[in-house]
């Protein structure tokens, strides 16, 4: 089975992922857009240990696992595909007890208004994405929605990301006022994309960026948008 899919319509095919993920195995992974080695480092400015954090989109990524096992506890992932869920759960049981992992749509979150520091989004936004229609822009504005409704005031939707350009356009539109937002380059060279399923195998650098949108405290009349760019690595 190619790791790609035939067509952009089966990045939303549940079917398709769960197929995917059979094959990959309980055991087996596939980071798109870099490891927990290539992001930390911008992760750990916005999201903290402590922080109840929502990672949506799970996947079979290590990332919540490298996250667990440098000290956060609070995590909850979620996926459309039941085989991802299952893998992971069964993955995860005995060596990191307490992390959860459950089927959820994003577009119907089913938890409480405001229980979440940070929602941390990587690569999800662009599988749905994957092409431009208003049916898909209708799903995304549902999914902003419901993320904004779970955040606290003050958490962050961190959206890891290759910014292609309706995407872009897509996000910066939905989170205007009463949002900060800020934008990091990740320098070339250090996400590559394996064909072998992260952990090794043929590379391609890929130009990732990671938004941080921080959902403000609503005083008063609506403030102006801001919007910081850090092009460096710091």
């Amino acid at each position: 089975m190619d790791l790609l899919p035939r067509s952009v319509e089966e990045f939303r095919d549940v079917q398709y992922w769960d197929a995917f993920f059979k094959k990959r195995g309980k055991d087996g992974t596939f980071e798109w857009y870099g490891e927990y080695s290539d992001l930390c480092g911008v992760l750990h400015k916005y999201c903290k240990a402590p922080h109840r954090t929502l990672v949506v989109g799970c996947g079979n990524s290590r990332l919540s696992e490298d996250l667990y096992d440098v000290g956060y506890r609070s995590l909850i992932n979620i996926d459309i595909s039941d085989v991802a869920v299952r893998q992971m759960s069964d993955r995860n049981a005995q060596r990191r007890p307490g992390m959860q992992f459950v089927r959820m749509d994003m577009r119907e979150l089913t938890f409480e208004d405001e229980h979440f520091d940070c929602v941390l989004d990587k690569a999800t936004l662009d599988a749905i994405m994957a092409e431009e229609t208003e049916s898909i822009s209708n799903d995304v504005t549902a999914i902003f929605d419901e993320v904004t409704r779970v955040l606290k005031a003050g958490g962050r939707y961190i959206c890891v990301s290759l910014a292609q350009g309706h995407i872009l356009d897509k996000l910066l539109h939905y989170f205007p006022d009463n949002w900060m937002v800020r934008v990091h380059k990740v320098e070339k060279g250090q996400v590559e994309k394996g064909r072998g399923g992260g952990r090794g195998g043929n590379a391609v650098a890929l130009p990732v960026f990671v938004f941080v949108f921080t959902k403000k405290l609503r005083v008063g009349p609506a403030m102006p948008q801001v919007l910081e760019l850090c092009l460096r690595k710091s």
